[in-house]
Formats: C-alpha cells, structure tokens, sequence
C-alpha cells in the first residue's frame, strides 16, 4: 500500500504510470511491456530478467523521480526469451501495444493480451513433442481430493477424484509444469512432496465453490448439466476442473475453443501403478541419471508420430485390465501385423504428418501461422486418404474410424486461402 502511495504522488513519465497501472492487476508475473520494436521489464522484473535472460540491466530515467531499472529485447525475439523465462519457472503477462502509434492522440493505449506460465503455454520452443505438458489443479474436499489435468497445448482435459493417501502417486505420473491451488489450501498441499519442486498458483477462494465451477464448465461445454461427462454435481472434481477453466480464461482472454472434452480419468479397467513402481521399473526415467535412455519407454517406442509416442506413454502410465479393453485393441493391432505391405505403408505415410492437436491449439489461441495451417491441411488428407485405402480383411480398424468425419471442406477452404 505504501509503495503504491508514493508512486501515485510522485511525478512519473506518463508511460511509467501506465506500466505501473498495468503491472497492478499481475503482480505476480515478470511484465513484458511492449514499446515500439523491444518489450521492455522494469524494476524488480528488469532484475530477474536480466539475471535469467543474460541481456543488459539499464536504468531509465523516470521525470522528477529517481530512474528506474530497466532490461529488454527485440519485439521478434519473444518466442526464444519468453521460453527461458517459462522454464526459469516464472509466469509472463505480455503487454501490447493495441493502438497505431501514428494514430494516437497522446500516449499509445496498452493492454494485458496474454498471460502465458509453465503450464499454459503452447510455444514450440518449450514444449517436448514427445511429452504432454500439464497444468492441474487440486481441491482438497476432505475425504477426497478433487484432481483436474489440461494439456492447453492439444486439448487434453480429465479429472478424477482421489484418496489424499494416493496424491501424490497420481500427480507423478503425469508430467504436470504447474498447479493451481486455492489460497486456503496453500499450508495444506504444500505437506505433498509431489508438489515441491512445481510452478504454484494459489486462486482466490470464491473461484472454488460448487456453484461457480459447475456454471462455468456448464457454459464452457454448453449443457445443463456435467452428468454426463460421468460426473455426480457433488463431485470434488467439478471444482478443481472449473478452477481450471476459470484460469485459461483469464489468462488466454477465452481463447479456449480447442478444450471440447472433459474426461473421466475412471481406474475400474486400469492398473494402479504408484510413484515407486514406475521409478523402480525404469518405465520413463534412468535410476541412473534420470534420462530416458534404457528406460521401458525408450526401448519400445517406436512410435513415428508425436502424438503417437505421447499415446504410448499415456498407455504405459495406466496398462490396462480389462480383458475386454485389451482384447479390443490387440485386434486393431492384429490387422496391421497380418498385411505387412499395409502396415509399412502407413508407417511411411504418418512420418509425413503433423502434430494436428498442437495445431489446432494455435489455431484456437490465434497463435498459428501459414505454415501450421498448410500442415494441417497435409495431415487431413492422409487421414482421408487412410481411410479410403483400409483394406477389406482390417474390418476392426474400418470400425475404429468409421465415424471420422469427412475434412475434405476444411482441406479445400485452406488450400485455396493459401494459394
């Protein structure tokens, strides 16, 4: 309050007044604010930029009062810097220009367009194509604890409700950047281990009430109900799933279109596998030196897609129990291991492909460019070529892709846009 005080009665550069206006409403996140060609930190965010950037920590002069610490870069370098600041593990509000400079009457108007953290984030220069990156959320109920997982970056989203003994177990297993948790249950989940070395963001009480997150994921999926997504109205996990839903919205500025499922994370037909079991087995890091090399995962995966080898790690994560479910999938198998040439084909087809999930997620949060949208359209039509080519004998997977709808509008809108 004092600081603010004294800020306010002071004589500051116009543009000062703004940033600190700005920078109010995210106290917690390193602003990037956007002057001309550079975005420009200052103050305690220009020192913590400077420190993980590497880049040059200047002043600035400020009117009649003392000069401030200032540190920036090149408008064009965001993507390299904003992915250093990310796995530095900090949140980043970026400040733009929403105005023509040459068109302004005074100062440029400039607004908070995105606020981009560890778990949110879709940039290519911080995610592992191979690896889902997570943002959860927890709400501790009492008997249970509500547990929400969102990869923003394809639209992965599943919640289940867990034993606070099992906590720890379920957040391990998946490869969570972030977590959300509520302001009152700080003391409280920071006694989980699994949560020590995570980016925390604690959300404001009235965020996580029944009513609230119900609404807010009944208005997100468009229903009058979350039944039937497989959850009871009384679930934990409706509000850590509204928690979330609430947080993306906020900070993407509802730019969310691609998050068109909530799954129930259900364990009847799959096998618990606690933190120590996948640890000891070497399923997805080295006992060595934690790499994955010699791991389960690393020896198997042969995988020639992305998304293929993020799926076979999701199926390792959770083997399934059910003789029904695996006899299921073995038979999609089976028809590509009894027509080799098929097989190879389609092997050789997907190398040619792209990751569409990810794509969609730029589209979704206007992030794409030509280039993502023309390899969209390139995976589309192998999808529809494949499903044109299945020979007769593979009637399990003629089955599994039967309700596929047909892209090849979409695929002639893009073609001829980009022509």
């Amino acid at each position: 309050m004092k600081e603010k005080h004294i800020k306010k009665n002071i004589k500051v550069t116009p543009v000062m007044q703004q940033y600190w206006e700005a920078k109010s409403s995210y106290p917690n996140s390193i602003m990037l604010f956007r002057m001309g060609d550079f975005y420009e930190t200052f103050e305690k965010d220009a020192e913590i930029t400077s420190d993980v950037l590497g880049i040059a920590l200047t002043k600035r002069a400020n009117g009649a009062a003392s000069s401030v610490p200032l540190a920036g870069f090149p408008y064009h370098a965001l993507d390299q810097y904003l992915y250093k600041l990310l796995k530095a593990g900090y949140r980043v509000a970026i400040c733009e220009q929403v105005e023509d400079p040459k068109h302004s009457k005074g100062i440029v108007k400039r607004e908070v367009v995105e606020i981009v953290s560890p778990g949110t984030t879709i940039s290519e220069n911080f995610l592992d194509n191979n690896l889902n990156n997570y943002l959860c959320c927890a709400f501790h109920g009492g008997t249970f604890i509500g547990v929400t997982f969102l990869d923003h970056s394809t639209g992965e989203f599943f919640s289940n409700q867990v034993l606070p003994d099992d906590f720890n177990n379920i957040i391990f297993k998946y490869d969570v950047s972030e977590i959300l948790i509520l302001e009152s249950q700080k003391e409280i989940f920071s006694k989980y281990y699994s949560t020590k070395n995570l980016v925390t963001n604690l959300i404001p009480d009235w965020v996580g009430t029944f009513d609230y997150t119900n609404e807010i994921l009944c208005n997100h999926f468009n229903v009058k109900s979350m039944k039937g997504f497989g959850f009871n109205k009384d679930s934990f996990s409706i509000i850590s799933s509204g928690i979330i839903i609430h947080y993306i919205k906020e900070n993407y500025k509802n730019r969310i279109h691609h998050i068109n499922h909530l799954k129930y994370l259900s364990s009847d037909n799959a096998m618990k596998l606690d933190y120590s079991t996948i640890r000891n087995l070497e399923l997805f890091k080295s006992l060595l030196n934690n790499s994955q090399q010699g791991t389960l995962l690393s020896i198997i995966d042969k995988t020639v897609t992305s998304s293929g080898s993020r799926l076979l790690k999701n199926w390792i994560t959770r083997p399934l129990i059910s003789k029904k479910l695996i006899n299921k999938r073995l038979n999609h198998l089976e028809d590509f291991f009894n027509d080799y040439e098929f097989m190879m084909k389609t092997r050789t087809d997907l190398k040619k492909t792209y990751d569409i999930k990810r794509i969609i997620s730029k589209i979704s949060c206007n992030k794409a460019n030509p280039t993502d949208i023309s390899n969209l359209s390139s995976s589309l039509k192998f999808l529809d070529s494949f499903k044109k080519n299945i020979p007769n004998h593979a009637i399990n997977i003629k089955t599994l892709i039967k309700s596929m709808s047909d892209n090849q509008k979409i695929i002639s809108l893009i073609d001829k846009t980009l022509v």
